[in-house]
């Protein structure tokens, strides 16, 4: 029987070790949406109009382009779900205090096994145990000290993902500055250059058909 895996065996991380795989598997889902004025904004309307009679004679519309990432999620993304199968009732506790500390557009938050005991009520060992179990199944990864760790976009995230991978490029990988805008040739330039893994590392297959958590609500980014 395989040995279970302690937290501590686990390494520490100067970024999220995360954040590449997203970029690869993030160039599959975006795509531009042009966006107008709300409910025909008059803001976002230029108008002809006849200064004898007031007649309208034509209009022209401005419209910007965003780009979007077309994965739906609330929190827990659908690719998420086959990763959090079979976990133990603790460690789902532990994983719903996590949800709570996310910062919207940040992939790193901070743990206080203090304040999981008293939001829990689980056992110090447990709490260790069940982190332990996150990590295995990379949902989370360590971070630089105890108290920090990074959250697995992939799978669980709160805010916009573009907004985040391209904060990452900036940030990181500065040579590739880019914009939301520019973010999918970006993706291809660095995966064509060698910066990208070919194909991202998953721990299992995702098959469409998956069964969704209840009473997760999902929104479209």
């Amino acid at each position: 029987m395989e040995k279970e895996k302690k937290l501590k065996d686990f390494q520490m991380n100067r970024e999220n070790p995360f954040a590449k795989q997203v970029l690869v598997k993030m160039g599959k889902f975006l795509s531009n949406r042009q966006i107008t004025g709300k409910n025909g904004d008059e803001r976002s309307v230029l108008k002809a109009v006849d200064e004898n009679t007031g007649e309208i004679l034509g209009q022209t519309v401005f419209m910007r382009t965003k780009m979007v990432d077309t994965e739906t999620f609330a929190k827990v993304y659908q690719l998420g779900f086959q990763a959090f199968a079979d976990l133990k009732p603790s460690v789902m506790k532990v994983f719903q205090f996590i949800v709570k500390q996310l910062t919207p557009n940040k992939d790193n938050f901070n743990l206080y096994i203090e304040d999981l005991i008293e939001e829990t009520g689980l056992h110090k060992a447990t709490i260790y145990r069940a982190l332990g179990t996150l990590c295995e199944r990379q949902i989370i990864a360590r971070g630089r000290t105890e108290y920090e760790y990074y959250i697995n976009p992939m799978y669980v995230f709160n805010g916009n993902r573009v907004t985040f991978i391209t904060n990452w490029i900036n940030t990181n990988v500065p040579e590739y500055k880019t914009s939301e805008k520019q973010l999918k040739s970006t993706i291809q330039i660095m995966s064509s250059q060698g910066f990208l893994p070919k194909q991202a590392s998953l721990p299992f297959e995702f098959d469409d058909d998956d069964t969704i958590f209840p009473n997760i609500e999902k929104q479209e980014i």
